[in-house]
């Protein structure tokens, strides 16, 4: 059994991705206030994946729960096959367990809806660009705020537009955001 590196588990989970969700948009590397989350999937929801390789440890994992569950809908821990025992006491009940070995993937536990104070809509609004909250913003037949900070735009969705509307639009937004 040969040690699997974040490059190989990311590749393979990244194929197990688009086969397996039909409009899927995948994001890496994305920052979620004081953390890194090495993979975002938005589909009908915004997912985290937290992947360690057979070499890492679980170090920084309780930081990195807390802000996954922050942004995250749902979320996933994917591992090597070394630490496949072990996880399960590393992680939320909700979390979803994802191990990954050289020619395969295995669901060990499928990710929950985070509840309670998670996810916080306003740091999910954070990840988009000004913007896609002005879209919110004529959308919902708001004001525009057209000189004030992101963040003061951010509190005005939060206070006045519902819960599912805000989820929605993030989604939407994320899923046809145009780098072009």
């Amino acid at each position: 059994m040969s040690k699997m590196n974040d490059k190989k588990i990311r590749d393979i989970l990244i194929e197990y991705l688009k086969t397996e969700k039909s409009e899927v948009r995948i994001y890496q590397e994305k920052s979620i206030g004081s953390s890194i989350c090495d993979l975002m999937t938005v589909t009908d929801c915004l997912t985290g994946y937290e992947i360690k390789s057979d070499s890492d440890n679980y170090t920084r994992l309780e930081s990195q729960v807390k802000a996954y569950r922050r942004f995250f809908d749902k979320n996933y821990i994917v591992v090597g096959e070394s630490h496949k025992r072990s996880v399960i006491s590393k992680v939320p009940e909700s979390w979803g367990i994802i191990v990954v070995w050289e020619d395969g993937i295995n669901v060990e536990r499928e990710a929950e809806e985070e509840s309670g104070p998670f996810p916080s809509r306003k740091d999910q609004l954070s990840i988009l660009w000004k913007l896609e909250l002005k879209n919110l913003l004529i959308k919902s037949g708001l004001s525009f705020y057209t000189y004030k900070s992101k963040e003061y735009i951010i509190n005005k969705i939060v206070e006045q537009v519902d819960d599912s509307v805000i989820k929605r639009h993030i989604v939407y937004e994320l899923l046809h955001r145009d780098f072009s």
